[in-house]
């Protein structure tokens, strides 16, 4: 048997807790990754249950550093480097964007590791940087059926966060909530975690670290989050449940312009029946056919946006709908699933080693 280990970063996430599906739903997949690589006489658990030294294979999910002055590896990491592991042993998955992890994207932080697998296809060169698809849980279930008179017209589900950072989409999510509480108060909701409090003092870290002049932009944000938003109707258990009461979800990625970036958020609409208006990937079309939402970059305005909304008839809307459904069942979607990641990832024989 071969030992695969995996470093999570997250404290609930250790002890095989990223298996555990009763910590989050989505970890199913996980799972089933866990026991697909079983098959292979391969364990893969996290790294806290072994010696680093008897790991086959060690894999973490992105670069960390734990200081906002001196970027100090990560534990895990540390000790491998002083346990001397060979770096040809060591991986490095990059899941977030440079939104959430700038350090992971910094070149001089990937010396650590033999082999990169990342979504962004302008890194890709199938000798350190190796292409996988984010991993979705893409089970079709058949989602609560509503008429199409019977929805109402949009929502967004997210958690209130910010960056200040190019090309993020926080602060375009924030404007166009506003939009709708100004505008069309009855045709929106806003669903997630954070919208209840003020923005969390804990993104002033995020201004200092990028750029201490954008404190000033952080504490306008704040000052605005102080009076709350109209909208929010709380945090939403099932999400697939909610959504499919809405003809459509605002669906932006927390950072625009990145090749290959296509996260949960336009699948969770897939399979809730919602179609979404998607910002984020630029070639999204590359992965996902254009005709299974709708690409906000057509609009010039949020009038444009809700204008093209609010004159959709049944008849176009349920057009997405059949294409959404087409989509789902065709192997296109194979590409995204667990079985697919654990061959991009896990199994990866491209360098002989």
């Amino acid at each position: 048997m071969k030992l695969y280990l995996i470093d999570p970063h997250e404290d609930r996430l250790y002890k095989n807790g990223l298996f555990n599906p009763k910590l989050d739903s989505s970890f199913v997949v996980w799972v089933k990754i866990k026991k697909l690589l079983l098959i292979k006489k391969i364990i893969l658990d996290t790294i806290d249950l072994h010696p680093v030294e008897k790991a086959d294979k060690i894999f973490f999910f992105d670069h960390q550093t734990y200081s906002l002055f001196n970027h100090k590896l990560s534990h895990y990491l540390q000790l491998c480097i002083q346990k001397k592991i060979p770096k040809n042993k060591l991986n490095l998955i990059i899941s977030e964007s440079p939104i959430m992890k700038p350090e992971t994207w910094l070149i001089k932080n990937h010396i650590f590791y033999g082999k990169i697998f990342t979504w962004n296809d302008a890194l890709i060169d199938n000798k350190k940087y190796f292409h996988y698809s984010w991993l979705q849980n893409i089970e079709y279930n058949k989602p609560t059926k509503v008429r199409f008179e019977d929805k109402k017209l949009i929502t967004v589900i997210n958690a209130q966060k910010t960056n200040y950072l190019p090309n993020e989409l926080y602060s375009l999510r924030v404007k166009a909530i506003r939009y709708f509480e100004k505008k069309y108060p009855d045709d929106f909701d806003l669903y997630g975690v954070g919208w209840e409090k003020p923005l969390n003092l804990k993104f002033v870290y995020s201004a200092l670290k990028n750029n201490p002049v954008k404190t000033l932009i952080f504490l306008k944000d704040y000052i605005d989050s102080l009076r709350g938003f109209s909208s929010y109707k709380g945090f939403v258990n099932n999400k697939l449940a909610v959504l499919s009461q809405y003809k459509f979800c605002l669906c932006f990625e927390n950072m625009k312009d990145i090749d290959g970036y296509i996260t949960e958020k336009i699948f969770d609409c897939f399979k809730a029946n919602c179609v979404p208006i998607y910002y984020g990937a630029s070639n999204i079309s590359k992965y996902i056919p254009s005709d299974t939402f709708i690409n906000f970059r057509q609009f010039k305005t949020f009038d444009e946006m809700y204008s093209h909304m609010i004159n959709m008839d049944k008849k176009t809307y349920n057009g997405y709908l059949i294409s959404i459904k087409k989509f789902i069942k065709s192997n296109q979607l194979k590409k995204w699933n667990y079985q697919s990641y654990c061959s991009q990832v896990f199994l990866n024989n491209t360098i002989k080693e």
